[in-house]
């Protein structure tokens, strides 16, 4: 096990207008950082200020009105790779993590365009890998596919994929540029290694028109909650994106992650579990309240009891929706049900009605990522208790909508984690690799002897 000291790592990610579904109703909402290139700038830029490790770009490759009705954050989503260069060029610290589908994606174009960036940025690059969800056809007609793949071969294409994308980016050994203008040799050519690799869905013969990333393996980011993802992750991901649902599920979760890393060599200190929050931050614990409520109150729909009956096996025909859920639920419906907990704990007393609840429950993210209501103080002592308890490394900052939530987090929160003593007070590293506490590792071609070539 690794003896480095353990710092929270904070990430920040892209939503175009906010987590929340109906959030950007509120009128202090942007709504327009889709494709805005300020309001892009200066989110990258606030979370560079609060010293965050990566700043993480999500993808969106459906484009059926289905989609675009089922989730406003997909329409007009910026490509990745195009974001973070443009990021790169703005920023000078903060890691920035783009998403490939690997069952879309071609190993060698995203390899070259990922290469690319880490050169641009100077290290700052990192590869967020997904494969779809079951089921979702909308994007295969995009790329000429008739169906979503299944499961088993989608991770057939990932594994091949990663194994594709590090060869090619350690193609060419370090001290490949030779620059003798006496002897008239540029390049060491016997330090390129041609891939040729020939596998069931790839074959792909390089070497990389590029050389070695100046972090020599880019940090790899993955999610999921099949046993194939868990073990692909234990495999390769230096960052695994995790649900919260609770400190005591999470805690598990976090001990079952890391025990399955020794399997494959590695140590669990190297693999960091990062879950997505929504927090709602103010100067005072009431002050975030009444924004969680205003936002709740922005659902668009009336209220359906039997909605909220569906979720907890009740029939709620004839219950008002003036009622407040302490009284319309026994003791034994809240231990059935955990999230009814989290439920009042946002809203921050027992006021909670039904009515209320239908709000809460229509954006159901709420009820596997609970969201964290309070005062700057209050969100970093629950940030800093569960990465105490070790239920995760850090968390990524959801905001429910732009941009007031990055502020907030930045200016009331960061200082208090300083304060905590878990967070650093500056950047004393400049690569993600460095931000994480991840040794370069050597090239695999290292021990050869070198042999000029004209």
């Amino acid at each position: 096990m690794s003896t480095r000291q353990r710092t929270v790592k904070l990430a920040y990610s892209a939503w175009p207008t906010g987590r929340h579904a109906s959030a950007w109703r509120l009128p202090e909402a942007f709504n327009g950082g889709t494709v805005d290139p300020v309001y892009l700038a200066d989110t990258v830029r606030t979370a560079e200020r609060g010293l965050f490790d990566y700043y993480f770009m999500g993808n969106a490759i459906s484009s059926t009105p289905t989609a675009v009705g089922n989730w406003h954050n997909d329409v007009f989503k910026l490509e990745g790779f195009t974001l973070a260069a443009y990021a790169a060029a703005i920023s000078r610290h903060i890691g920035l993590v783009v998403t490939v589908n690997t069952t879309y994606a071609g190993p060698y174009d995203s390899a070259r365009a990922l290469v690319s960036l880490d050169h641009l940025s100077q290290g700052r690059a990192g590869l967020n890998i997904v494969t779809g969800a079951d089921g979702v056809d909308g994007p295969a007609r995009n790329y000429g596919q008739a169906r979503h793949a299944v499961r088993e071969d989608r991770y057939g294409r990932a594994e091949e994929f990663i194994g594709i994308v590090h060869g090619l980016s350690e193609s060419w050994e370090d001290g490949y540029f030779v620059d003798d203008r006496e002897k008239g040799t540029l390049f060491d050519l016997s330090r390129s290694h041609p891939l040729e690799f020939e596998g069931k869905f790839y074959s792909v013969g390089g070497a990389l028109n590029l050389p070695r990333p100046p972090q020599g393996r880019i940090p790899i980011v993955h999610a999921g909650g099949s046993e194939k993802s868990f073990h692909y992750g234990a495999r390769h991901a230096d960052i695994r994106f995790s649900p919260f649902v609770s400190t005591e599920w999470n805690r598990d979760y976090y001990r079952r992650i890391k025990g399955l890393l020794p399997q494959y060599g590695r140590d669990p200190d190297d693999q960091f579990i990062i879950p997505g929050i929504t927090f709602y931050v103010a100067g005072t614990d009431a002050e975030a309240r009444r924004k969680f409520k205003e936002v709740q109150d922005l659902v668009v729909g009336e209220y359906a009891p039997m909605q909220v009956g569906a979720l907890l096996g009740l029939d709620l025909s004839r219950v008002p929706r003036d009622e407040r859920i302490v009284d319309a639920f026994t003791e034994e419906t809240f231990r059935q049900h955990p999230w009814l907990g989290t439920a009042l704990a946002a809203f921050g007393d027992e006021s909670v009605t039904l009515h209320d609840l239908f709000h809460y429950i229509s954006n159901r993210g709420h009820l596997n990522q609970p969201p964290v209501v309070g005062s700057g103080p209050r969100v970093a002592r629950w940030i800093a208790e569960n990465f105490e308890a070790r239920a995760f490394d850090g968390v990524k900052l959801f905001p429910a909508y732009a941009r007031t939530p990055l502020d907030a987090f930045v200016d009331l929160v960061v200082p208090e984690l300083q304060r905590l003593g878990i967070y650093r007070r500056s950047y004393d590293t400049s690569t993600l690799r460095g931000h994480l506490g991840l040794a370069v590792p050597p090239s695999p071609h290292a021990a050869r002897a070198p042999a000029l070539t004209a």
